[in-house]
């Protein structure tokens, strides 16, 4: 019946954004905590003179060149990712959570501060300005797929316990490190 179909339709739906959910997490964490705080982070450290005559010199640098400098932190980044995550089901924590603050977070941090630097520079170069497309439409369509979802769960945070335990403890975080949200 059409009805069942309908019902059907729902819950694989549902099963799907439930699916996603966790991936839409990692992808708004990634870029509304460390996306956001690297880049205040790297804002602060560009001020340093070291850094800016580092990055003009950056700059001058051959498309390709950049490309190159910046896929080497990138994958850093990944693999000390995957070496955590392996660490981790060995059951060396303490060892994982070192590899993924200390050469995980410094891999991405150089990264990060390639990309912004160099971001006209990455992007004239069609191959990675075409695979950067597609990673934020892929991105862009997970997030679109399951804001019903996310929507929903906001609700849940947003009044009760959680929510509020959630903005003590992101207010205190943020007045740890002198950031103050407007």
């Amino acid at each position: 019946s059409i009805k069942a179909a309908a019902r059907r339709r729902k819950r694989r739906r549902l099963a799907e954004d439930v699916l996603l959910l966790p991936l839409t997490l990692l992808l708004m964490f990634l870029e509304h905590v460390i996306w956001d705080g690297t880049k205040y982070m790297l804002d602060q450290l560009s001020r340093l003179r070291a850094v800016a005559v580092l990055r003009e010199w950056l700059q001058t640098l051959p498309p390709l060149a950049v490309v190159f400098l910046f896929l080497v932190p990138e994958a850093f980044d990944h693999l000390s990712g995957l070496w955590a995550t392996v660490l981790l089901l060995r059951d060396q924590v303490m060892t994982a959570v070192l590899v993924a603050v200390f050469i995980k977070g410094f891999a991405a941090l150089i990264a990060i501060w390639i990309y912004q630097t160099c971001e006209p520079v990455l992007m004239s170069v069609p191959w990675f300005a075409r695979l950067h497309d597609r990673v934020i439409e892929w991105a862009q369509w997970v997030n679109n797929r399951t804001a019903p979802l996310r929507h929903r769960a906001r609700g849940w945070f947003r009044g009760g316990r959680m929510g509020r335990r959630l903005t003590v403890w992101r207010t205190r975080l943020a007045g740890r490190f002198g950031i103050h949200r407007s």
